[in-house]
């Protein structure tokens, strides 16, 4: 530790000894402190046992696994001192109230470091648990990607006996999976052509009621200006207009039909002109 140390003191002062002035170079920026000594030899240290992955810079595998903790019981902190009888024993002298003073002192830092060792413990435990269950989703996610590209009688480098029952086996589940997912998708283009016609009925149907507010609109914007204007003429002759004024529900304006419920399998944009149960009013009352 004594050679680690002067060595890390020599990497930011140089050889310990004073520069020359004359001599001395002085960088224009300055550099990054150099990595200690004794902090590279427990990289490397590191790197030659089973946690090595964690100085590597590859993805993480659900096979590296990070050292077990193993916790250690902690006595339960006192309420008193186990010290409370010399504690609360007058002093004879100074020399004893010295003594007094230290015993609590120390008493007090031990309490501090056991408390401290406790919140690091329980910390260590938590960030073991969430690590637990991170590898255990990362070995599963692995395993269907696995499943997903193992597939293939052969394509594991083993050798195979064909006349085996495991084989056989192997052969007709092979084949029952390829025809089920045929199936499969045979049936997924089915409900895909079925809700293309319902999404083309479906725009059909909120293209006529559009057209149909469109004009509604067109009369409830006509009837606004004319009621505008006869506003203007009774607030002239200082009296009220001689009808209400038009609100757009009166119109009876038609609301969209709902869009049909998007498929699980269906790959297609889910953007659609149609905005589900919008109102085609889209006008405040005023």
């Amino acid at each position: 530790m004594i050679v680690d140390y002067l060595d890390y003191q020599k990497l930011h002062t140089g050889d310990g000894s004073d520069p020359d002035p004359a001599t001395a170079f002085v960088p224009a920026t300055p550099s990054p402190p150099a990595t200690p000594f004794f902090a590279r030899s427990a990289v490397d240290s590191l790197s030659g046992t089973s946690a090595s992955f964690l100085m590597s810079t590859s993805p993480l595998r659900s096979t590296a696994v990070p050292p077990a903790f193993k916790p250690m019981t902690i006595s339960p902190q006192r309420r008193t001192s186990r010290y409370a009888d010399l504690l609360e024993r007058p002093a004879m002298n100074a020399r004893e109230q010295e003594l007094v003073g230290a015993l609590a002192e120390s008493e007090q830092r031990d309490e501090m470091r056991k408390d401290t060792m406790i919140k690091m413990q329980a910390g260590v435990v938590l960030a073991g648990m969430y690590v637990d269950q991170a590898h255990s989703q990362l070995q599963a996610a692995e395993e269907r990607k696995t499943q997903k590209k193992g597939r293939r009688k052969m394509g594991d480098g083993k050798a195979k006996w064909f006349t085996s029952d495991a084989f056989i086996e192997m052969c007709v589940q092979d084949d029952q999976r390829r025809e089920e997912e045929a199936a499969g998708k045979e049936g997924r283009r089915g409900e895909r052509e079925a809700r293309a016609v319902e999404l083309a009925e479906w725009k059909k149907k909120n293209d006529v009621i559009r057209e149909r507010n469109e004009v509604k609109k067109q009369v409830f914007e006509a009837d606004k200006a004319a009621w505008e204007a006869e506003k203007d003429v009774a607030k002239a002759a200082k009296r009220r207009p001689g009808w209400g004024k038009p609100k757009w529900k009166d119109y009876g304006p038609g609301k969209l039909m709902p869009q049909p419920k998007k498929l699980v399998e269906d790959e297609e944009d889910e953007s659609e002109e149609g905005e589900g149960n919008e109102s085609a009013a889209g006008m405040e009352e005023d």
